[in-house]
């Protein structure tokens, strides 16, 4: 089956190959939130920026190539977001960032499909013109 892809997305697949860019990585960032446990309500999560989590990746023996550097700041986020009572600490955030960029029988591509999965569900657009 034939998707239709638009020019702009098109660009950005050419320019990343299916990984994140730094804007693009950002703004999904901005969009977490996780549940606060003592209120029930969504709060925005605690951010690191790219180069704490790159010390935080090394320290735990996390060694990526450069060019997933983005999809990992992404996913390490994600991990806060998303799992936030399985993966408690750095260092099981950082093994869960290797395990899956790293996934034998996965694509580089996979992160990044199933956050536009996410954002055509949740009918948030991404502007793909702007995350170039």
């Amino acid at each position: 089956m034939k998707q239709y892809i638009s020019e702009d997305r098109a660009i950005y697949e050419d320019e990343y190959h299916g990984l994140f860019s730094r804007r693009l990585a950002k703004w999904a960032i901005s969009l977490m939130e996780v549940k606060d446990p003592s209120s029930g309500q969504m709060k925005p999560i605690s951010t690191r920026s790219v180069d704490d989590v790159v010390e935080i990746l090394t320290a735990n023996g996390v060694k990526l190539p450069d060019e997933y550097i983005y999809t990992a700041w992404y996913l390490y986020h994600m991990a806060i977001a998303d799992y936030p009572k399985t993966l408690k600490t750095d260092e099981q955030r950082a093994l869960y960032v290797e395990e899956t960029i790293l996934d034998p029988d996965g694509y580089p591509s996979n992160v990044l499909a199933c956050f536009e999965a996410k954002m055509c569900n949740a009918e948030i657009p991404i502007y793909w013109e702007r995350m170039l």
